[in-house]
Parts: structure tokens; C-alpha cells; sequence
């Protein structure tokens, strides 16, 4: 009898060990479940995480393809806004850089416009989709100018390439001496095409031997970001539309000007206009790309900026921007990091040091504040219009591996019309050569 309670005592303490034994793995499961749940960071906090982890980011610059370019615009910047990450920058070392994308050479960040996302990135095969980077890190979309959002989204199916820098604004300079000279009311914010055609007219004269001309054109720039969106091609079948009826509309529109008497091209060279405006100084207006703000500033003692003409149909619609991107290529492996670059590049901290320093519109949808900063660094830009240079986008078209044929073209068609062919001939025949040049490359 009493080995049998003693048998029952042992086996109430085994019991009891056990239940304990397994209340205590519950209990530390349970700590250890805590202590992992304590340990999953924000998005703030694995954003700081990633910008403190010492790895190596290779960027690729095609546009420019100088490490001193480069630098001065991003990679001081960036070194100093993380100063773990070490940046390698691939120089461009000739024209065609299909050997280095066609290698497997790493690329983390490419930085191209739209324009020429076409050749260097999706033309290669290289984009990659970063919404899921957008979502992990809580990045607000809404703080970009929606435009420059939205044409990314049309590129990549409802997906996100890349973020962008710079809307590549085109600019309505003009050299207030010329019209001081000829006492010529300087041209406005809000005008019209029309109006600034009589402008130029007004403005078109020889005096004292010299021929003076009412305005010059980036050409290809001012055709390709038309206000009436009207594309190069048909993005499903890659055929010209130069002959469509907006296309057609929109060369006309910039063409009309060269027909002024003594507007005509020089030499058949419309790169030569450029200089005309900022070193001869013949000439009174320039609408061109972004970068001539500060090549103004440079060359010119009076000179202003007004915004750019509008269409009568499209009134308080500017040119459709340019944007510049930053691409996260599907060769990354450092994608988290890439994208704080990313994230700082479209801080309102890099925004406005960009904008005072290398005189870049914001891509801010409020860039107001950027602006009051703009080219505050850059010696001849304060006290400048500058303010017209936010605008209100036309919508883009997609970019297209063809976008610097198609820009070729237009300076062919611009050429052909000036020595005397009429314009839907000219745009026809252009369409034909481009058309023929994309069907052999389609056949490689």
C-alpha cells in the first residue's frame, strides 16, 4: 500500500514537472515571438538601415558619360548623404554603349531622360518594375509632378520605372538690349503662338549691315514636345506619324516661323540659331531646353525669361516636358539602396539645393518653395523670370528607341522645307526614310 502511494507521488511530480516544462517553452516561445515582433522596423527605421550599410552602387550616365559631371551634380551629394556607400561611375568610353549593356556588367542606377529611356534602358531589356520598393518604404507619389508620374506608368503597364530629377522644362529666353534697340515691347507670360509669331516678325530686320532675326528654336526639341502630344510613332506598330493631322499642325505651327523674311536658316543649320542668341547676339528669342538658363546667364548682360507660348485651342498648356530619370535596372543588387538614392534625389532638401546650385526646374508638384532658390548660387540668374518656368504639361508620348532618328528627321524635314518643298512633302518623305531605317533595325 505504501508503495503504491509512493507511486502515485512520483507520478503527480513527473506530471507536474512536465506541465511546467511545457508552460515554460510556451512562455519563452511567447518571449521569443515578442521579441521578434519588437525587432520589425518601419519603413523610417529599415530606410536608415539600408542608408548606414556599407556596399557599392555603380551608376551609369549615358547622357553625359563625364565622372565630373556627374559628380557635381549627384555624386557629391550623395556621398555626403551616405557616406557607407561607395559610388562607382562607369565612364562612357565611345557613342554606342550596346557592348557594355549587352555584357553583364552590374548597373544599379541608370540616369537617362525619357526620350532616350527607349535606347539605353527598355530598348536593352533593363527596366525593372520598383513598386514594391514605393510600398515597402511608404514613398508618396503625390509630392512629383503627376505628369512625370503618370507617363511612367504608361511605359511599364501600370508598373514604375524609374523616379525622375528634373521635368527637362523647355525655356522662352529673349535679349532685352535687341529690343530696347529696336523699341519693341519685350515679349509676356501668357502669349500666344500667333503673338509671338508677329513678335518675331517685328524683330526680323538688317540694320547697320547686320541681319537681325526675331527668334531661334531647339527644333527637334520644340516638334517632339508639341502641345498637341502628338507622337513620333505608333507605339504598337512603330510607324512614323509624322503625316498625322496634330503632327502635321505642330511642325507647321514652329515651321512658319523660318518663311519670315530673313528668318531663314543658316545655312540649312538650325544648330547654328543657338549661337546666334548667345554669342552673335543677333538674334532677339530662343526657345530651347533647360540647360540655356544658365548659358544665358553666362553669355548675356540683359536678358529675361517668359513662358512659352501657348496654342489658342490649348490655352495655359505649355510643351510636354522632359523629363530625366533615375532607373533602378533589373542588374541591381543593391535595390534597396538604390532606391534612398532615389528617395533623396526627390527630397525637397536635394530639390532645392539643385535648384539654386545647377539652376534644374523641381519635380516638386509644389516647387514653388524650391524656386524662390533658383540659381541663387549662379551668378546672372537672381531677379529673373524665373517663375515661368513652372508649367502646366502637355501630356508625353512614350519614348521610343528611334526618339534621336525621329529628331534627325525633323531637321531633315525642317531643312527640305526651307529650300522650297512644301511641308506635308517634306514630313511624308521623312516618315518613309525612318520607317525603312526602323524596318532593318527591327530585321538584326
Amino acid at each position: 500500500m505504501a508503495e503504491r502511494k509512493g507511486l502515485l507521488v512520483l507520478l503527480f511530480v513527473c506530471l507536474v514537472f512536465v506541465l511546467s516544462a511545457c508552460g515554460g517553452g510556451a512562455a519563452k516561445n511567447a518571449d521569443k515571438g515578442a521579441v521578434e515582433k519588437e525587432t520589425v522596423l518601419s519603413p523610417e527605421e529599415e530606410a536608415a538601415r539600408v542608408a548606414n550599410s556599407k556596399l557599392e552602387l555603380v551608376f551609369l550616365y549615358p547622357p553625359s558619360g563625364t565622372e565630373e559631371i556627374f559628380m557635381s551634380r549627384f555624386g557629391d551629394r550623395l556621398q555626403k548623404k551616405f557616406p557607407q556607400y561607395k559610388l562607382t561611375f562607369i565612364p562612357r568610353q565611345s557613342d554606342n554603349y550596346a557592348a557594355l549593356l549587352g555584357s553583364k556588367q552590374p548597373i544599379d542606377i541608370m540616369i537617362v531622360s525619357l526620350n532616350t529611356t527607349g535606347t539605353y534602358l527598355t530598348g536593352m531589356g533593363l527596366e525593372s518594375d520598383i513598386s514594391d520598393l514605393i510600398k515597402k518604404y511608404n514613398y508618396d507619389l503625390t509630392k512629383i509632378e503627376p505628369s512625370l508620374i503618370e507617363i511612367q506608368r504608361r511605359m511599364a503597364n501600370g508598373g514604375i520605372y524609374g523616379l525622375p530629377y528634373t521635368p527637362g522644362a523647355m525655356t522662352f529666353l529673349y535679349n532685352k538690349d535687341l529690343f530696347d534697340k529696336f523699341g519693341v515691347p519685350y515679349p509676356r507670360d501668357g502669349m500666344t503662338w500667333d503673338e509671338v509669331y508677329e513678335l518675331a516678325r517685328r524683330m526680323t530686320r538688317t540694320d547697320g549691315g547686320i541681319q537681325y532675326k526675331g527668334i531661334a528654336f531647339g527644333f527637334a526639341s520644340v516638334i517632339r514636345s508639341n502641345q498637341l502630344s502628338a507622337p513620333y510613332f505608333d507605339p504598337k506598330t512603330n510607324k512614323a506619324m509624322f503625316t498625322a493631322d496634330a503632327f502635321v499642325q505642330s511642325f507647321t505651327n514652329i515651321a512658319r516661323f523660318y518663311k519670315i523674311p530673313g528668318m531663314e536658316l543658316p545655312n540649312n543649320k538650325y544648330i547654328e540659331q543657338a549661337d546666334q542668341f548667345l554669342k552673335d547676339q543677333t538674334v532677339a528669342m530662343m526657345i530651347h531646353t533647360g540647360g540655356y538658363v544658365t548659358r544665358a546667364a553666362e553669355a548675356l548682360k540683359n536678358w529675361d525669361i517668359a513662358t512659352i507660348p501657348t496654342l489658342k485651342e490649348k490655352p495655359g498648356v505649355s510643351l510636354q516636358a522632359g523629363p530625366d530619370y533615375m532607373y533602378i535596372t533589373n542588374r541591381s543588387a543593391q535595390r534597396d539602396a538604390a532606391f534612398q538614392v532615389l528617395s533623396y534625389i526627390t527630397s525637397e532638401e536635394y530639390q532645392e539645393w539643385m535648384a539654386g546650385n545647377l539652376a534644374f526646374v523641381p519635380v516638386l508638384k509644389d516647387s514653388k518653395k524650391a524656386m524662390q532658390s533658383f540659381g541663387a548660387n549662379l551668378p546672372g540668374i537672381q531677379g529673373k523670370n524665373v517663375q515661368a518656368l513652372i508649367q502646366s504639361y502637355a501630356p508625353m508620348s512614350l519614348a521610343s528607341p528611334f526618339t534621336a532618328n525621329a529628331n534627325s528627321e525633323m531637321n531633315n524635314a525642317l531643312n527640305a522645307f526651307s529650300a522650297g518643298k512644301d511641308i506635308n512633302t517634306a514630313l511624308r518623305e521623312a516618315a518613309e526614310r525612318v520607317d525603312k531605317l526602323i524596318e532593318q533595325e527591327m530585321k538584326k
